[in-house]
């Protein structure tokens, strides 16, 4: 299975929204979220699926990060290890990743527990039909002889991306009595149909060399994944611990579920 940076995003909002859902609005969270059995997966899925529809926007007032699109700022990539006719430093400026709130589709959600002596290890399970990097760009490489150096705008698409993911939440029982969840580990899994990159101004957007340059690279897109997924991966991250942590910081894992 590949790993895909794209996906990685899908999975860690997937358990953002789980988490928004874990408190009602009569406790601060707002409608039409709702509490969940902890063992109850199909409520657990189905208030996940609500979230995206409903919050594409985000919760600024939890510090919950926009949807539509999410922020990954900036990459910087170098290829070169897997193919010899393919080499480059590319670096990704003013990244967004978009769609996501629109299409994803949650499949299961698992590994909350009473158990809080030891590190939750949760499990989230997600698809989507496809999804968008936009980016500026700045690459300077080759593709066989042809020397590829250039500046423009940077599409990625990702069809039919599968992911499961795992992420470690650590139980910290602070001074007011209550048990909170601190991010510290996540790791993807995916599997993508098809991957396409298009860049403008390739070749100072000489029609044919552009379109036949684009062609490689698509058919290259297995190789291209090698290098690309990592860094992406590694955006996808820093953006969503970081909202994760900011909305975990304030809900008492106690209030996450309705009482058995």
């Amino acid at each position: 299975m590949q790993l895909t940076g794209a996906s990685m995003c899908l999975v860690w909002m997937g358990l953002l929204c789980w988490v928004s859902q874990g408190v009602d609005a009569s406790e601060g969270f707002p409608s039409p979220l709702k509490r969940c059995k902890l063992e109850d997966e199909t409520c657990l899925v189905a208030q996940a699926q609500t979230f995206f529809k409903a919050f594409k926007n985000g919760i600024p007032e939890r510090h919950v990060g926009s949807l539509e699109p999410i922020e990954l700022d900036r990459i910087r990539i170098e290829s070169g290890g897997h193919s010899d006719s393919l080499q480059f430093k590319l670096l990704i400026s003013d990244a967004k990743l978009h769609n996501l709130s629109t299409t994803a589709i949650v499949k299961g959600l698992k590994g909350f527990t009473k158990d809080l002596t030891k590190p939750l290890k949760l499990t989230l399970l997600m698809e989507n039909p496809e999804v968008e990097v936009h980016a500026k760009y700045d690459v300077d490489g080759k593709l066989l002889i042809l020397p590829i150096v250039s500046k423009g705008d940077l599409t990625i698409r990702l069809k039919d991306v599968q992911v499961k993911t795992r992420i470690t939440a650590e139980p910290v029982k602070r001074s007011d009595g209550h048990t909170y969840l601190n991010v510290t580990d996540c790791k993807a899994l995916s599997k993508i149909k098809r991957g396409q990159f298009d860049l403008s101004n390739l070749f100072s957007d000489n029609k044919e060399l552009r379109d036949s340059t684009l062609k490689v690279l698509n058919q290259e897109w297995d190789t291209l994944a090698l290098d690309v997924q990592p860094r992406v991966n590694d955006a996808c991250c820093k953006a969503f611990k970081s909202i994760l942590q900011g909305l975990w910081a304030n809900i008492p894992y106690d209030e996450f579920f309705e009482a058995e």
